[in-house]
């Protein structure tokens, strides 16, 4: 039971780490909606799901991205802290990175199109 806070704790802290890092490097300097500027990961919503950011609130839709980053992170942090071998730990990061991106990014997408219906 000892065990399982730990990695609780762990899960948490690295999420929170992850979470406040990104809002005070990348949300602190977005004033409004540009579509030059925008992040990689709300390109991906628009042209893959065809979202409208603006009508949906650019900063509102910023911030739900970067709880689900902050989430996958943790999530992938917490799923190879069992590997004690560095390289096979990459390797297993960089085969699950991918479909939780597309999974939980899916979800996000589906989630805000039902909204703006």
């Amino acid at each position: 039971m000892v065990e399982w806070a730990k990695i609780a704790l762990e899960f948490i802290g690295v999420f929170l780490i992850v979470y406040f890092g990104y809002y005070f490097l990348s949300y602190k300097k977005v004033d409004k909606f540009n579509r030059k500027k925008m992040p990689i990961n709300i390109k991906y919503l628009v042209f893959r799901y065809n979202t409208n950011v603006v009508s949906l609130g650019y900063k509102k839709v910023l911030k739900t991205l970067m709880l689900c980053d902050s989430f996958i992170i943790a999530t992938i942090f917490t799923v190879t802290r069992f590997i004690d071998n560095i390289y096979i730990r990459l390797l297993v990061a960089f085969i699950l990175i991918f479909p939780l991106f597309a999974g939980v990014y899916h979800l996000v997408a589906m989630y805000y199109k039902k909204e703006s219906e």
